[in-house]
């Protein structure tokens, strides 16, 4: 989904997140306007939060606080069935999730969201290295033409973040 002035709208990882929370120049104790504005640019629709994403959240306890007051405003998107069935059939055809760990479910939902939406992901993810490795966001974005991108400064400027 492209907004009115032409910007991306992006689904956000929870590497992104956590990676923001933890850089000290911005991190939420450092700097409460920085996710201030970002939780404004959510508000606005220019990024979207979802629910399973910020599930992931455990260990920062900031940053859990920060998504709970995010999904209190009404600004985290819930996935559907339909998301869920998606999310199965991108799994069984590209295999992301790990059979032991379960680790990487919520890239499938990324996934699944941004098709069926038409937006972007942004996530700190590497394509895979090996052929035999588990597929991995930029990997299947490719595959269905879904705009990515792994870069701050690209992410934040789409957002039209000030």
């Amino acid at each position: 989904m492209v907004t009115a002035d032409n910007k991306t709208v992006y689904l956000v990882d929870t590497n992104v997140l956590i990676g923001f929370s933890l850089w000290k120049p911005i991190s939420l104790e450092l700097n409460k306007k920085f996710w201030e504005e970002l939780s404004n640019t959510l508000k606005m629709g220019r990024w979207v939060l979802l629910d399973v994403i910020y599930r992931e959240v455990k260990f920062d306890r900031d940053l859990l606080k920060w998504c709970k007051e995010q999904n209190k405003k009404g600004l985290v998107t819930n996935i559907d069935d339909g998301i869920r069935n998606q999310a199965i059939n991108i799994n069984n055809n590209y295999e992301m999730i790990d059979p032991l760990t379960f680790k990487s479910e919520a890239d499938t939902f990324l996934l699944a969201f941004a098709k069926i939406n038409g937006l972007g992901i942004f996530s700190r993810e590497s394509k895979r290295t090996k052929e035999r490795d588990l597929y991995k966001i930029p990997d299947v974005c490719d595959i269905f033409k879904i705009r990515h991108t792994s870069k701050p400064k690209v992410f934040l400027k789409e957002i039209g973040f000030n």
